[in-house]
């Protein structure tokens, strides 16, 4: 009798055990970098995210501040590192996209172009395809509405939702949740990805099913802006040419028929000619280009005829053939100085040549 009630005990005992090890977390592991890795749970995080670029890195800082549990990825693990310590115990970095796929119902991406949001999807579709909880991926990218369209339908063929929500925001504007997220998608997966996304916003804004549309609302916008920092450029060596303060003369448009914020922040920028890529104010000049090329794009393939696209164009490649891609995009507007024959402009050349703010 007393073997068999010791036998008992230790039956007990190592049935809580396995019990135990199923219910409560499995202790994370540092890697390099002293990275905290996932090592999986019977209660994943809900949130993952895959992209911690400037963009990508204040959204997950923004969702961890309003409390969600979030597993990230990326390929720079000093970027992953960084971000899981900003974020404490609220923030843990997976191996691959794939295991952020596999542990997450939402996974929210931010990355840079229609190639890498592609191969980032042949990533995260399959593994997202064998949950079976409806999950949903959020592409917060500026890509084309092609590429969104294609991915909405295969990931939809598989049984996961694809929303397209690209980003009006600066990066600093971004960690103060000031962003804009334009949205469209299947509505079943909108009802999930909206207060995910207002989590880190001023407002969400939904533009109907189609995939595409919030990424030709994000091009638009884009357009919008380019082509305010061109028209400064102009207006600014007009009143240079005649011997007028170009920094006085565009302080006077942007406080008061001007009065917003894009002619306010980017007409600062062109006056003074102050295009360092200061790293909390920058989106680089081949950035820029990349957008313009896909409005550029996006028009023809619609036959909508867009004259001043094809100038912005071709200001732009012009711009990154002098070597200035990696400017702030603002720098653009240093061809319109150029060709007006500033002789004011070659102080700014050298200056950001040697990496300063500004001319001294």
């Amino acid at each position: 009798l007393i073997y068999v009630a010791i036998l008992f005990v230790a039956g007990c005992e190592a049935a809580l055990a396995m019990l135990r090890s199923r219910l409560l977390p499995r202790t994370a592991r540092r890697g390099a970098l002293g990275l905290v890795r996932w090592q999986g749970s019977a209660r994943p995080p809900v949130l993952g995210f895959v992209g911690l670029g400037k963009i990508g890195s204040g959204m997950v800082l923004n969702l961890a501040k309003a409390g969600e549990s979030v597993l990230v990825f990326d390929r720079d693990e000093a970027a992953m590192a960084s971000v899981v310590a900003a974020c404490g115990a609220t923030a843990s970095a997976a191996a691959s996209a794939a295991e952020v796929a596999a542990s997450c119902t939402l996974v929210l991406s931010a990355l840079p172009d229609d190639r890498v949001l592609a191969a980032v999807s042949e990533e995260l579709l399959p593994a997202l395809a064998q949950r079976g909880d409806n999950p949903i991926h959020i592409s917060c990218s500026t890509v084309s509405p092609d590429i969104s369209r294609k991915l909405a339908k295969t990931y939809s063929d598989q049984g996961v939702g694809f929303v397209s929500a690209p980003v009006f925001a600066r990066p600093d504007g971004m960690r103060r949740g000031e962003a804009t997220f334009p949205i469209s998608g299947p509505t079943w997966a909108k009802e999930q990805a909206i207060p995910v996304l207002s989590k880190t916003a001023l407002g969400v804004h939904d533009f109907g099913e189609d995939a595409g549309a919030a990424n030709v609302v994000k091009l638009g916008g884009n357009f919008l802006i380019a082509a305010a920092i061109e028209s400064l450029a102009e207006a600014a060596a007009l009143a240079e040419s005649h011997g007028v303060d170009r920094e006085q003369f565009v302080s006077l448009m942007s406080s008061t028929i001007f009065d917003c914020l894009i002619y306010r922040g980017y007409g600062h920028r062109v006056a003074a000619r102050d295009h360092h890529p200061y790293p909390d104010a920058h989106f680089a000049l081949d950035l820029g280009s990349k957008d313009v090329a896909l409005v550029h794009r996006a028009a023809a393939e619609a036959r909508c005829p867009m004259p001043i696209a094809s100038l912005l164009r071709d200001r732009f490649v012009a711009s990154q053939n002098a070597g200035r891609g990696e400017l702030d995009w603002s720098a653009v507007a240093l061809r319109a100085s150029e060709d007006a024959g500033s002789k004011e402009v070659a102080a700014t050349l050298k200056a950001l040549a040697a990496g300063l703010p500004k001319p001294t």
